[in-house]
């Protein structure tokens, strides 16, 4: 055969072109799953850097609830320092054991050392034990020497006028588990920057000059971290984004500061198994490479009927690969379209093609996740972020729902329309932080008389309102307002001043006296105003012969200075 020869000609054109096209779609191919990896990585991170700030907050909470729990729990009205010691010594083996406290501590005042149980790790200075009992407001911190420990300082007011501060401490191992648990992935944490190990120097990071002190799957993942420390100088933050490979497996380590430490301080260490997704990137990229040297070695025999089948696949494979990044999950794989047989008889295409479902796959559920944290948010939006309430929008909405269901025969629901007497006067004397802390103890304080699925909403500003479903139309309402002016009536310390508030409440039966939503709040606020007008400290039923707010207004315009209207609290 000659060389000059058309055969010999197109036989090397097309096996320059085979080649060109097969280092293209080579080429694509893994620029397109690097990309896909490297984006997973990223929202998988982010994901963990949520989960790590939710996990604390809920602990936090944890720890609010306990110390609630506790200061409800005393036995008597005695504030005296024994007591208080003798109840702490008959429960602290159950609150470690049932909260996995590391220690308690109890401080009298800020110049006496507090009451230990437990390991007794950092305390507080007698500054911050005065700030706990001027503000009234909690102190959390966290702390890092042999165990990472969560502590929430809270103050406690017993009988007598006395006021304590108890600190509760908390060891991170339970959150790095649940993390474990959520994300499937190993989660650790490495002490602040030391000169030589504090405790063990077999965990001792000397390139990083810091020490593991706590790490799931220890016995896997120190040597590891070894490794890692012994290759680069400088910790690896969240953009981080190369995978260390440790025997036989490949690994991204990064870590994010532990809240309340600069970039000295202590660090969470995430260290994920990327093993698959290199596995399958490392497959992909063989599979092609093969692909394109028998089809090289086939195309003098059946070029067009060996190539373009495989061609055109990969060029679905091509257009599918975007669809992902865009969520077109469902559109990406009717693109890649799989043939259906055993995997042992898979070629180079068929193993590219589970690979690209098997990355659509982890995005989707990943996009479903993102999904659903985003639906938490909403959660979110429902509640007030002062009182923790259900907010307007939550209660127009269980109202409506309430309305259009229409099944009023259980018995008759009311709206109680709360507004705060003086409040402005309160929230000027105050200053803004005392009229917040006084508004939400009086959201604790109609909450307590509530019963459970009653709703106590904050509409905004001193106003509040509250659903109540099913109660019997022989004015068993006046007995729930009643207890609602005389729980917000108890005084209540804030800061150093003892404060009391009145309450005025418009009450509107439904649907007895309107079936809409706007009829029903509009009614409400008149029975509101006219409590008001009454003396305040009352509450007031509307009836169709109240006259409107016009009317009220004018004739508070015409009532003599200092008359005092007696009427009776009732409908």
């Amino acid at each position: 055969m000659q060389l000059h020869s058309l055969r010999v000609k197109a036989c090397v054109f097309s096996l320059l072109l085979i080649v060109a096209m097969c280092l293209f779609f080579i080429l694509l191919g893994n620029s397109s799953l690097q990309s896909l990896l490297e984006k997973s990585r990223n929202d998988r991170y982010l994901t963990y850097q949520y989960q790590v700030s939710w996990l604390l907050q809920q602990s936090r909470k944890d720890l609010l609830q306990l110390a609630d729990l506790v200061a409800v729990g005393r036995e008597g009205d005695s504030g005296d320092v024994e007591t208080m010691q003798r109840l702490f010594d008959r429960r602290w083996e159950y609150l470690r054991a049932s909260w996995g406290l590391e220690s308690l501590k109890l401080y009298a005042n800020d110049r006496r050392p507090p009451m230990v149980w437990g390991e007794s790790a950092r305390q507080l200075a007698p500054e911050q034990v005065r700030e706990v009992i001027i503000s009234g407001q909690s102190l959390e911190s966290i702390h890092c020497a042999r165990i990472c420990v969560q502590s929430l300082a809270v103050p406690v007011a017993v009988g007598g006028g006395r006021e304590y501060v108890l600190q509760l401490d908390r060891s991170l191992a339970g959150l790095l588990l649940a993390f474990r648990e959520i994300t499937g992935s190993d989660i650790g944490i490495v002490a602040e920057v030391r000169g030589a190990p504090a405790q063990h120097p077999g965990d001792y990071l000397e390139n990083w000059e810091r020490e593991v002190i706590a790490l799931t799957s220890q016995e896997i993942l120190l040597p590891l971290l070894h490794r890692v420390a012994a290759e680069q100088e400088e910790l690896p933050g969240l953009q981080y984004s190369k995978s260390h490979p440790f025997e036989g497996r490949h690994f991204d380590v990064k870590t994010m500061p532990v809240p309340g430490d600069g970039d000295r301080g202590a660090r969470f260490v995430i260290v994920d198994d990327v093993s698959d997704q290199v596995e399958h990137i490392g497959n992909s990229l063989r599979v092609l490479i093969v692909f394109s040297a028998l089809g090289a070695a086939m195309f003098t025999i059946v070029v067009t009927s060996v190539l373009w089948r495989p061609i055109l696949r990969l060029r679905r494979l091509a257009e599918a690969l975007p669809l992902l990044s865009e969520g077109k999950f469902d559109a990406a794989r009717s693109l890649i379209r799989p043939v259906a047989k055993h995997s042992s008889r898979f070629d180079e295409i068929d193993v590219l093609d589970s690979t690209g479902l098997a990355v659509c796959d982890q995005l989707e559920v990943m996009k479903e996740i993102v999904s659903q944290n985003t639906a938490e948010l909403e959660r979110i939006a429902m509640y007030d972020t002062l009182t923790g309430l259900a907010n307007r929008h939550n209660i127009s909405e269980e109202l409506n729902k309430y309305l259009h269901c229409g099944d009023f025969i259980e018995g008759t629901a009311y709206l109680f329309f709360v507004d705060l007497d003086n409040f402005k006067q309160v929230n000027d004397s105050l200053g803004h932080q005392g009229g917040d802390d006084l508004l939400r103890v009086v959201a604790q304080r109609l909450v307590s008389v509530m019963r459970f699925g009653d709703i106590v909403a904050r509409l905004g500003g001193d106003e509040f309102c509250v659903f109540v479903r099913s109660l019997p139309a022989d004015g068993t309402y006046r007995t729930l307002a009643e207890k609602m002016l005389k729980v917000v009536a108890e005084p209540v310390r804030i800061g150093d001043e003892m404060v009391r508030v009145t309450l005025s409440i418009g009450v509107v039966a439904i649907p007895e006296h309107g079936t809409t939503l706007e009829t029903i709040l509009e009614k409400a606020d008149i029975a509101m105003y006219h409590a008001k007008y009454r003396g305040k400290n009352k509450y007031q039923l509307y009836t169709a012969d109240l006259p409107g707010i016009e009317q009220l207004a004018e004739a508070c315009a015409e009532r003599p200075i200092g008359e005092v209207v007696a009427a009776d609290s009732g409908d």
